[in-house]
């Protein structure tokens, strides 16, 4: 074939081609939109953005293609049963129900929607009016017929992006918000009394404790105004906390049998419970899914899709009947008939299943997986495969390659937001509580704000945790280098425990691994001012401090512990990796082979071990009463020891559930809404059992009379291995101040170094309290943590 029989070829059979490209983008669409609530992959995604703005150019092209066609045949028209093709185009425009809107950006662009439905609808009846050829009624009426659902449809769009719009949302009226406008004289006494924060303290102070009530519609039943930054009113998040506060409590039976089966019973409901309030939340995520992304809650959604699937299947009966029938071959050709039918019978299946599934059940639940990023599993990985790293950076996406190529496997989270609820739960009834019925409403309100900006050092308190310079360093530091401390931590404590634990250590390396992914790959969730280079300058440290040396380099020292010298060389790299670390940290005190975050990291991680060695000793002594055998002995050791990692790690888990409790507080509505349209995070849905928990949200947080001192210096210099080999020699410490390099010790000197290292700690927390009020509010408007700003000892 040459090229101008191609050409020839394109001419006759373009139109033909573009209509079925758009009904199978159309058919694609629809499967994609039931996958888009979970977690795909990447390049799948990136197939959907482009079904997504293909759909509309390949339809609008195709109208294009129909008006140039039957423009230069105006002069002699014939008979083409393409004509009939103009309003199934634009249903093909008005798109498919599960995805109005790919990313929230697309809801603010309702007005070019707006136009172009517009534009298109004017050019198919322009098309319509000039080029029909029938004097078939049945033929004619199809074709109308097709016209309405299309014209609807296509304006359907629009209609449904102005009203997923931030400003259409913030203006929508809830029927809850409301409720203050009631005629009900006892309503309104009751929403009065809850009308301020202490009020609403002291309410929620009685409820958290009473039986709950069981979950009905109105809990949770429009999240919407929350992703704008919008928070309920005080009667509605009373009313949320009534259901979610307490699983219900049962008696205990006759005798000990008796007791042992109520708490098998109990333990039972609150399982069913925890299940219950992680589904009611994970419910509320997937309507605010569909108010955003697609027209599933239209209110006159369902009607239309009737009437769209009722039309179609009619249309094709009466093209049946007509002409377009038995004699179509002869009078139209072949390929314009198979064509017509294809169309006609494939829109009419898809609009038939759609319809069904909006009417029906709906999309599936978004997901609820928490994706995975470990540091130490990112530098083994990029040791093992350099030569496709290198040609990523030769290719120009290195960064894409390192946030997404190197991810974990998502681990499932119902226990997490089990330990959640259990921990918001504690906090009004072990916290918040006994301030309200002690101090007052001030002191509840400093409680309750104090705990929301808890961030680990509740759970050292309630564990009995004394507080060393490591552990009091890490909870001063910024937020996000405190993640990066933890993280580091908590992979070192597993490396050093690799068998204890339990579900506690499980549980604690789940949350540290995805902290450590929103530090890396979205850090405008994970708190305000977050910064990724955090993560790629300690990356940078750890690569050039184990170098390119084997395992078999480094000896096995007075530095390790007993456990570490009879511990086998993993096979895997990452406790490769983890290995040169702590031995690298140990045994080299030059400033230039390590980062001061991974001495920290590991200083901090040394101290959690003599928490838990501490705990063990003090069950041994506890124990050890009586006369008993060698063995005996040992397992006595052997139990304390076990409890006293468990102490450890149940620790550490406290730490990160505050951590995430931190980071959902502090992370606006818009980019929660914005995470939906791909795929979700975890993150939103400890943020959504936040608030109907009745803890403070965003808008009341920024909202406050009075802004707290901050803690940290989030804006110190991140600076990686490469930039310090270029500086100048650090002069020598003036006298009574220690150098930057060594005012982090390694573990085998923390103790001689606590008392020197501690004792500026209360001059620098002294200077802050006396820092003008004025002067506290301009730091704290600088900073992203909510914590008393200390001075340069936190830089980095």
């Amino acid at each position: 074939m040459g090229f101008s029989e191609a050409v020839e070829w394109w001419e006759e059979w373009q139109l033909r081609l573009l209509v079925l490209a758009s009904l199978f983008l159309q058919y694609f669409l629809f499967a994609a939109a039931l996958l888009r609530k979970r977690r795909v992959q990447h390049w799948f995604r990136a197939l959907i953005w482009f079904a997504y703005q293909g759909c509309d150019v390949v339809s609008i092209y195709a109208l294009a293609t129909l008006f140039s066609r039957h423009k230069k045949e105006e002069e002699h028209p014939a008979a083409h049963l393409d004509t009939l093709w103009a309003p199934l185009l634009l249903l093909h425009l008005g798109g498919q129900d599960g995805i109005s809107a790919y990313s929230i950006e697309d809801n603010e662009n309702w007005r070019r929607h707006l136009l172009l439905s517009v534009s298109q609808i004017t050019v198919a009846v322009y098309v319509f009016r000039k080029s029909w050829w029938s004097d078939d009624a049945r033929l004619l009426r199809a074709a109308i017929l097709l016209f309405v659902p299309g014209i609807f449809k296509c304006l359907e769009k629009p209609w449904i992006l102005r009203n997923a719009t931030v400003a259409s949302i913030m203006s929508s009226s809830d029927s809850r918000m409301e409720a203050t406008v009631l005629d009900d004289e006892a309503v309104e006494a009751q929403l009065k009394s809850v009308a301020s924060l202490d009020g609403y303290l002291a309410a929620a102070a009685q409820c958290v404790e009473s039986p709950r009530e069981l979950f009905n519609d109105q809990v949770g039943d429009e999240p919407y105004h929350l992703f704008v930054d919008l928070a309920h009113p005080y009667a509605v998040r009373l009313n949320n906390l009534r259901h979610f506060a307490t699983p219900l409590r049962r008696h205990g039976g006759a005798g000990a049998d008796g007791e042992a089966q109520a708490q098998a019973r109990q333990a039972e409901d609150d399982r069913e419970f925890y299940k219950e309030v992680h589904g009611v939340v994970r419910a509320s995520l997937s309507k605010a899914f569909d108010r955003l992304y697609t027209k599933h809650k239209a209110s006159f959604g369902g009607l239309l899709r009737a009437a769209v699937v009722l039309l179609t299947f009619v249309d094709i009966g009466l093209f049946q009947r007509s002409r377009g029938g038995a004699g179509a071959y002869e009078t139209y050709g072949r390929a314009d008939v198979v064509v017509t039918y294809v169309l006609l019978c494939c829109t009419a299946a898809l609009e038939f299943v759609s319809a069904c599934v909006v009417l029906g059940s709906g999309l599936p639940l978004p997901d609820d997986e928490l994706a995975q990023y470990n540091l130490i599993a990112y530098v083994a990985r990029n040791k093992k495969y350099r030569r496709a790293r290198h040609l990523a950076t030769g290719l120009g996406f290195r960064d894409s390659l390192d946030r997404y190529w190197c991810t974990a496997p998502p681990q499932p989270s119902r226990r997490v937001t089990e330990l959640v609820h259990r921990h918001l739960a504690a906090g009004w009834t072990g916290y918040i509580k006994p301030s309200t019925s002690s101090g007052g409403g001030e002191a509840a309100v400093a409680a309750y704000r104090r705990f929301n900006d808890s961030r680990g050092r509740r759970t050292l308190e309630r564990r009995g945790c004394a507080v060393g310079p490591e552990l009091e360093s890490s909870l001063r530091a910024p937020f996000d280098e405190a993640v990066l401390l933890w993280h580091l931590a908590t992979e070192l404590c597993h490396f050093d425990h690799v068998d204890t634990g339990g579900d506690a250590a499980h549980l604690s390396r789940v949350i540290s691994n995805y902290m450590a992914y929103l530090l890396f790959v979205k850090p405008e969730m994970l708190v305000p001012g977050a910064r990724r280079r955090l993560f790629r300058a300690v990356y940078l440290w750890l690569k050039k401090m184990i170098g390119d040396k084997p395992l078999s380099e480094y000896d096995d020292g007075d530095h390790l512990t007993t456990e570490m010298k009879t511990k086998k060389a993993p096979p895997k790299y990452k406790d490769e990796v983890a290995r040169k670390i702590i031995q690298e940290v140990t045994t080299n005190n030059n400033p230039k082979r390590s980062d001061d975050r991974i001495r920290r990291a590991w200083a901090l991680a040394h101290e959690l071990i003599e928490f838990g060695k501490k705990k063990a000793s003090e069950k041994e002594k506890k124990m050890a009463g009586k006369k008993m055998s060698d063995g005996e002995v040992k397992e006595l050791k052997n139990r304390a020891r076990k409890q006293g990692d468990d102490e450890m790690w149940e620790l550490i888990q406290g730490v990160w559930v505050e951590m995430l409790c931190f980071s959902a507080g502090r992370c606006r509505g818009y980019l929660h809404a914005k995470a939906l349209g791909k795929g979700g995070e975890y993150l939103s849905y400890v943020w959504l059992l936040m608030s109907y928990m009745g803890m403070e949200t965003m808008p009341e947080r920024m909202q406050r009379p009075e802004v707290p001192a901050m803690e940290g210096d989030a804006g110190a210099l991140v600076r990686s291995p490469d930039e310090l080999d270029d500086d100048e020699p650090e002069p020598e410490p003036a006298a009574g101040r220690m150098s930057r390099s060594r005012r982090h010790h390694p573990p085998e000197a923390a103790r001689s170094a606590a008392a020197t290292a501690s004792a500026p700690e209360p001059a620098a927390s002294n200077r802050t309290a006396q820092q003008h009020p004025l002067e506290a509010r301009a730091a704290a408007a600088t900073s992203s943590t909510v914590v008393p700003i200390v001075g340069d000892d936190d830089n980095v």
